[in-house]
This record gives C-alpha cells, sequence and structure tokens, in this order.
C-alpha cells in the first residue's frame, strides 16, 4: 500500500521546488514535485498556482523542519 503524501510546501518557481526536492532526496527523503503548467509549456503558470512540493506523510516533521533550516540560510 503506497505512504499517503502531504504537501509540505508551495513554492513560485519549478526550480525553486526542484532544489528543495534534490536537497531532500540527498538526505533520504522521497519527495515529488506537482505544477498545474501543463507539462513545463506554460511556466508562467506557476504564479498564479505556485509549484507544490508533496512528502510522505511519515516524512513530513523531519522534511519541514530541513526546509525551514536551509531557508534560513538562504539570503533574502
Amino acid at each position: 500500500m503506497a505512504d499517503s503524501m502531504k504537501l509540505l510546501k508551495t513554492f513560485n518557481s519549478r526550480i525553486d521546488a526542484e532544489l528543495a526536492k534534490s536537497f531532500l532526496e540527498s538526505s533520504g527523503i522521497k519527495s515529488i514535485v506537482m505544477a498545474d503548467d501543463v507539462g513545463e509549456m506554460y511556466p508562467a503558470a506557476s504564479v498564479y498556482w505556485g509549484v507544490k512540493l508533496f512528502v510522505n506523510d511519515k516524512d513530513f516533521e523531519i522534511a519541514n523542519v530541513l526546509i525551514e533550516e536551509s531557508s534560513e540560510d538562504m539570503p533574502q
């Protein structure tokens, strides 16, 4: 039976979401990026709906901590 997925964060761009996904996967946490951008044909659509990063429910807490800590280290 598949684990249930939970929305971790919504990003403004696919690039930011993919970077976060790679960061989580380097820590052993699987994640999925979902965007309503017609298969990346209309990347500007992410401005309206965002790009969502999902993780398994069981990994949500640690993934949230990792993403929050990493965003504190990023320049504004």
